[in-house]
């Protein structure tokens, strides 16, 4: 998916229908964000790069040895592709998979033999946004793809090429992708593939700003992620460096990087890595050559066997799956869909107040119109409410109550304490938590709450690279720390408010 290049040649000819057809509906509508014309493939983003020839890569070791030299091998260890039948350096301390990216290029897919090739996961192609007049469009073998990988085994998920130039156009992108994935059952991330296709192309002449970029890629993630769904964004290295502050984004969703080296210098966090294009793999070979990726996970990949809840993505040897598990037995948390839990999505303001009303056994509550931002009606109306009335929560001096902010580790000991104050959970005598490099970082308001925190061990120290250890006060809570915690307290010093 790297550096895709749109060719606009146009064919007037009646024997280039579905160009014509995509072409006509272009003349006769107006297009908005969420217009839908039919698949063109002289249209498609794709094609000048799959029509093209494939340069050459290089044919032996040699060349990948003396370019990861020069990348800091004391944090990396070797990791041989089958795909490639070459060998590239990857982070230590993870478990690689192995996987691909297919769209309607790689035509008839057998997935059977590509799971026995020993491909561990997929991302298909659910369709894009023309480089062009900048409709949307459905990939004409999604549909396919999608139930052939999932019914050989393989871990699926989805990814749109986009072409967003506001913020509106990336949540139609989002929801383009919503409707037409009920029913099919993916256990991996939904990508944002975001990148340049040629100067030409309308993301290309835009001239977007990094931070405009940035909100398009947000809007989408939160569409995405408000669904239930685990977001991701895919983009090359480049892309991520000049053209997106990803630090900002890998705060609520994994970056998928492409970086086409042996040993990949990007320095910013990843979960995905796009290595090649040039992968061979048993059961495909329509234009004989696919895109290869690698997960570098802590975890494992989701079977039916070692998921906790049903969750895909929490696992049996996961550090929080005895938390998640304790957090849906009692009811407290509940997943982002049927399938989903997103442990690593920061805690949102109304998450925590749900799950404080879940554990009060969630009381009758009288809607008022208490901030403007929680409406009557949303899942989480009458827990807010209820956190409001009981003093727990409160909103900001400007009265929202900031709904989807994301919740910091200081604030949910803050809220905690205040919960076990009023609701009378056991005493404990407060911490000295002076010796934490990073006590000054501690907000005034939340010091109490968190000397109450570690002192009931709910709340622990992380280990920082200078062998110090910090409270990390401002660092969002994700939602299986935000387990972990809930276990923590409610087996210790809080055991009590379970009945």
């Amino acid at each position: 998916m790297k550096k895709r290049l749109l060719a606009f040649l146009l064919a007037f000819s009646c024997t280039f229908g579905s160009a014509i057809t995509a072409l006509a509906a272009e003349a006769n509508q107006v297009i908005t964000p969420d217009t839908v014309l039919p698949y063109s493939e002289d249209e498609d983003p794709l094609a000048e790069r799959m029509n093209n020839s494939a340069p050459e890569e290089p044919d032996s070791d040699t060349a990948f040895t003396s370019e990861f030299d020069a990348h800091n091998s004391g944090s990396k260890k070797s990791q041989y592709s089958f795909l490639t039948k070459k060998t590239y350096y990857v982070p230590s301390g993870y478990q690689v998979y192995h996987g691909i990216d297919v769209s309607r290029w790689q035509d008839t897919i057998n997935w059977k033999k590509v799971k026995n090739a020993g491909v561990d996961f997929a991302f298909v192609r659910i369709g894009g946004r023309y480089t062009g007049n900048g409709a949307l469009f459905e990939d004409p073998t999604f549909r396919r793809n999608v139930t052939g990988a999932a019914n050989a085994g393989i871990p699926v998920g989805v990814y749109l090429f986009s072409q967003a130039l506001t913020p509106a156009e990336a949540r139609a992108e989002a929801n383009f992708i919503l409707g037409r994935i009920k029913g099919y059952h993916l256990t991996m991330p939904i990508v944002m593939d975001y990148e340049f296709a040629g100067d030409s192309a309308r993301l290309d002449r835009a001239r977007l700003s990094r931070k405009q970029m940035t909100e398009n890629a947000l809007a989408f993630c939160s569409v995405i992620r408000q669904a239930g769904y685990q977001p991701m964004v895919y983009a090359n290295k480049s892309f991520l460096e000049d053209n997106l502050y990803a630090g900002q984004v890998s705060k609520t969703a994994p970056i998928w990087l492409a970086h086409y080296k042996p040993s990949t210098d990007y320095s910013g966090e990843y979960d995905f890595w796009q290595y090649s294009e040039y992968g061979h793999v048993d059961g495909i070979s329509s234009y004989d050559r696919v895109d290869c990726n690698f997960l570098l996970t802590k975890g494992g990949l989701p079977s039916k066997s070692n998921t906790i809840h049903g969750f895909t993505d929490v696992l049996s040897d996961d550090w929080f799956a005895g938390a998640v598990s304790f957090a849906a037995d009692h009811s407290l948390m509940n997943g982002t869909s049927r399938t989903t839990f997103a442990p690593n999505m920061p805690l949102s303001r109304v998450m925590a107040a749900q799950i404080l009303y879940n554990l009060s056994g969630r009381p009758a509550v009288s809607y008022f119109d208490a901030f403007p931002d929680v409406p009557s009606g949303a899942w989480y109306t009458n827990a807010v409410i209820w956190a409001k009335k009981q003093g727990i929560m409160s909103g900001y001096p400007d009265g929202r109550f900031g709904s989807e902010d994301c919740i910091t580790r200081e604030q949910i000991a803050t809220i905690l304490y205040h919960y076990s104050r009023k609701y009378g959970g056991n005493a404990c005598k407060p911490a000295d938590i002076s010796g934490f490099a990073d006590v000054a970082s501690v907000s005034d308001y939340a010091v109490s709450a968190m000397q109450w925190a570690v002192a009931a061990g709910i709340i622990s120290g992380r280990a920082n690279s200078d062998s110090t250890v910090l409270l990390a006060p401002q660092a969002f809570t994700t939602r299986a720390e935000c387990a972990a915690v809930l276990k923590g307290y409610l087996t210790g010093v809080g055991v009590s408010l379970l009945s």
